[in-house]
């Protein structure tokens, strides 16, 4: 049986594209037009959620979340406000008095059904996403894919000492459990070999997004590429004045401490802006960042999950203007995915004299992959000048920044070494 939502909406347009949206999407919606109608309505009908305007004649929209959530014959029933009336202040008393989710009008009506699934997927007794910081509760009870953070800081001189989350840079590999996709060749890559040496794989995937120094620097000490028989396919963007073999080859040897020589059976795939099925029940599609450089991100859908990695990425934000389309044109591809890494390189106080260098953030990517319906975010990229109490601070903020303005994506920092099941 489809689940039941009542709309409460004065305005029979916006409210009714909000009732035919989830009508399509598999959902027995209502609307009701009349505020003082609702309550009663509510009560009677006992939907699993009900959708509130703020400002309404009759009664608003936050007094009427506040009786459906302190009444205890309705606690059950979830309540999301969906308002143009969007000042912090209505969005913490919304919360407050309990609401799942705030949406802002205009909406998407891209992701608009999958923030309603999300909201009634979620355990009753769940707190609102965005408050965990730990990485490893972004992990889902059980999954068929497992993804691992071999690296996660950017380039450029580091601070000396340990850290708890790690100094190698970017390298992610995802196992499907027939295959493992590795992206990126950063430092990471290293450690992610020394485990393939003891464990083998005879075919591997290695998809890069770029060619700097922090993205490559793990090739040469990559132990299978010095086994022979060992299947390497590599894909990457090819720059204006060199191939994707030049790269390559130039990686392999951009070290003073290499392996003894590349043995392995390597074949390239120089990618542009499509969707690739090259491996078997994996769709891998590539699109361009905004890095400076040919730059790639990718989305990877297989056993009903959408990940995407996008490591070097600069949104613009609220600073956007009509002609930079990037955050637009991303958000379609990201909308609803499972997880989403991305690069959060910075503070925002960093990022106002640092913009236009190709990284974001982390305030601005928070908000993105609230706007598209993203399940679960990982903050990646580190900067490499950040100690660990800076970063903690700032996972700290983007955890808070999601509770306050009561997000559903959950979000936490990239953390070298973890694994999550997706």
């Amino acid at each position: 049986m489809p689940a039941k939502v009542i709309i409460v909406d004065d305005d029979p347009i916006a409210g009714g594209l909000s009732r035919d949206l989830l009508t399509e999407g598999g959902f027995d919606a209502e609307l009701i037009t009349e505020s003082l109608l609702a309550l009663d309505r509510v009560k009677k009908d006992h939907p699993q959620l009900v959708i509130l305007d703020i400002l309404m004649p009759g009664v608003d929209g936050l007094t009427l979340c506040h009786q459906i959530t302190t009444d205890p014959a309705l606690k059950d029933i979830r309540v999301i406000v969906l308002s143009g009336k969007s000042f912090e202040a209505d969005k913490d008393r919304a919360r407050k008095f309990g609401a799942s989710l705030f949406i802002e009008k205009p909406y998407s009506v891209d992701t608009f059904v999958q923030q309603i699934q999300e909201v009634l997927s979620r355990p009753a007794d769940e707190a609102p996403a965005g408050k965990a910081t730990e990485l490893e509760s972004l992990s889902a009870a059980s999954g068929p894919l497992t993804l691992k953070i071999w690296g996660c800081r950017g380039g450029g001189a580091a601070l000396s000492g340990p850290s708890r989350y790690g100094r190698r840079t970017s390298c992610v590999s995802l196992d499907t459990g027939e295959h493992l996709l590795v992206f990126d060749a950063g430092t990471g890559l290293i450690d992610l070999g020394k485990e393939l040496e003891a464990k083998p794989r005879p075919e591997l995937w290695l998809f890069m997004t770029h060619f700097h120094a922090d993205h490559t620097e793990g090739l040469p000490g990559f132990a299978p590429a010095a086994r022979r028989g060992q299947k390497l396919h590599i894909g990457g963007p090819r720059d204006p004045d060199a191939t994707l073999e030049r790269h390559v080859a130039d990686a392999f040897q951009s070290a003073p401490a290499t392996i003894s020589g590349v043995e392995a059976d390597i074949e390239l795939y120089e990618m542009q802006e499509d969707a690739y099925d090259v491996i078997p029940g994996i769709k891998v599609s590539s699109f361009h960042a905004n890095h400076p450089g040919a730059t790639l991100g990718f989305v990877v859908e297989t056993k009903s999950r959408k990940v995407v990695y996008c490591p070097d990425s600069e949104l613009y934000g609220e600073t956007a203007t009509a002609l930079q389309d990037y955050d637009e044109k991303l958000g379609r591809l990201c909308a609803g995915a499972d997880l989403l890494i991305h690069d959060a390189r910075y503070t925002a106080e960093d990022y106002r004299t640092l913009r236009n260098h190709g990284h974001s953030a982390f305030t601005s990517v928070v908000d993105f992959a609230a706007r598209h319906a993203i399940k679960r975010l990982v903050l990646f990229h580190h900067d490499s000048q950040y100690d660990d109490a800076l970063l903690d601070r700032i996972g700290a903020q983007a955890a808070q920044m999601a509770a306050d303005k009561a997000y559903s994506v959950q979000v936490a920092m990239a953390r070298e070494g973890v694994s999550l099941k997706i």
